[in-house]
């Protein structure tokens, strides 16, 4: 156990004191909620664009001026109250700033009506402008930016003119930008809804008959046969119950990253022994399997500091954030954490943890002994980092159905049950397809514990290299004879 414990802190230490290990542990994080926040800041940093619609009379253009002020009404319902409009059940300001906009109002009204004058909206992504001609000829300067139109913000390039015309002829959307279609969308859900008002007019209906309809909608409840969260009434589903599966995918993606990140400490550990003959060193007094041992006990530990300073910081960030954060917001995530902390949960979580980095990491070891350069060991990495990828692509079937029957087929793949293993468990598989899958884990772990030692002998001690892998494996097939090709 001593020289078990020797290794593991001789290599713990060599990673834990270089600086690129303290740069990456802060950096990681911050480029991932950099990552997570791009699209929000690409959609909130996208400029003010400026249309106009040239037609008889204004129903297009009231029309798609409602659509375009769709994403905002969004926005705020969501912002008053995001929890209740998650969970198909808002409260009363969301429905005090749904009647302010059935009655007429603008967003920015609804919301001082609803008494949500603190939320600061975005700016509408594209404003009207009145038609600086009515011909193609005369518009063309405009959109090629050789002319520039009248905005309440000063002169402006025009960004799309839509032209409408009388009777059944085609809509024409003319615009220079021909990779942004979140206008085209727009107009094509304005044409929708004008289409729907004259078959209704054309039928002898009230287009108002559609509000009508609307209004007497009856609420959907989501409920479920076995017994919902304690914070529900009765079998109503809420937030409480879906927890658990929001917990599941961020576990289940926190394992992914970590098994990514630290195994590749021990391939490239291993190699740099390898080329540098330290392994004949460290053999001279030290058994191969506890220095195997060791090396697997060494990364473990990076990665519980990495996931340590991690939640030490997430703590630490969001009690110095809890003040700002809206009472819904902090209740969504104090249901999420502690969805996280439930046994259930947690205890196959911490299980699918150790098995699935035993097993990477022992593989990663037994590559890293066999190589002598990098690029040796790229050409055996690339196969295992593709099937690294199968994982998150299950993640993302899991987030809309936990309950996939792709996920349950593939958990029984011994190298991607420790992902997918935690993400069945919100859905209460039964007791005994739980406790084979981890039987499977363990045995399998053991299986490939054994293997890389084997191979790790052969690399470590041997000198052996990928060519001398490849004629063993050979010899494993049966009716396959010595020397032959």
């Amino acid at each position: 156990m001593r020289s078990i414990y020797l290794v593991a802190r001789r290599d713990y230490l060599g990673y834990v004191q270089a600086w690129g290990f303290w740069l990456g542990l802060l950096l990681t994080p911050i480029l991932m909620g950099v990552g997570m926040m791009a699209p929000t800041w690409a959609a909130a940093s996208q400029p003010t664009r400026y249309y106009t619609v040239i037609e008889t009379g204004t129903d297009f253009t009231d029309a798609l001026k409602t659509e375009i002020e769709e994403d905002r009404i969004s926005i705020a319902r969501t912002a008053l109250d995001p929890v209740g409009v998650l969970n198909g059940e808002p409260n009363e300001t969301v429905e005090a700033f749904d009647a302010a906009i059935d009655a007429g109002a603008t967003v920015d009204e609804a919301l001082a009506e609803a008494g949500g004058t603190s939320i600061e909206l975005p700016q509408a992504d594209f404003i009207y402008v009145d038609p600086p001609g009515r011909t193609e000829e005369a518009i063309q300067p405009y959109l090629l930016g050789e002319r520039a139109v009248d905005s309440p913000n000063g002169p402006q390039t025009l960004f799309a003119a839509i032209f409408v015309p009388e009777g059944d002829g085609d809509i024409e959307y003319w615009s220079e930008n021909i990779t942004a279609q979140s206008l085209l969308a727009k107009v094509r859900a304005a044409e929708r809804t004008l289409t729907e008002r004259r078959v209704f007019a054309e039928a002898g209906v009230s287009p108002r008959i559609l509000s009508e309809a609307e209004s007497r909608r009856r609420s959907i409840a989501e409920k479920r046969a076995r017994p919902a969260s304690a914070a529900a009434t009765g079998s109503q589903v809420t937030l409480a119950d879906r927890a658990p599966f929001f917990a599941a995918v961020m576990l289940a993606f926190l394992l992914w990253f970590l098994i990514f990140s630290v195994v590749n400490y021990l391939l490239m550990g291993t190699i740099e022994e390898r080329s540098n003959k330290i392994f004949d060193s460290l053999l001279t007094s030290v058994k191969l399997p506890d220095m195997l041992a060791g090396k697997l006990l060494a990364v473990l530990a990076v990665a519980l500091t990495l996931m340590g300073v991690w939640v030490i910081g997430a703590v630490v960030v969001g009690n110095a954030f809890s003040g700002v954060m809206p009472p819904e917001a902090r209740e969504m995530l104090f249901t999420v954490v502690s969805a996280i902390a439930k046994p259930s949960l947690l205890v196959p979580a911490v299980l699918s943890f150790i098995l699935g980095y035993l097993m990477y990491g022992a593989v990663f070891l037994a590559l890293g002994s066999l190589c002598d350069t990098i690029q040796e060991a790229q050409t055996l990495m690339t196969p295992l980092i593709v099937m690294l990828m199968v994982p998150m692509f299950m993640i993302v079937v899991a987030i809309s159905d936990a309950e996939s029957p792709i996920l349950s087929v593939m958990s029984w793949i011994p190298v991607f049950t420790p992902f997918l293993l935690i993400l069945r468990v919100p859905a209460q598989p039964p007791l005994w397809e739980v406790t084979g899958l981890l039987v499977m884990m363990v045995a399998a772990t053991l299986l490939v514990l054994w293997l890389a030692s084997r191979v790790y002998r052969a690399g470590a001690v041997h000198g052996a290299g990928v060519g001398d892998v490849g004629k063993w494996f050979t010899k494993l097939i049966p009716g396959k004879k010595k020397g032959e090709a």
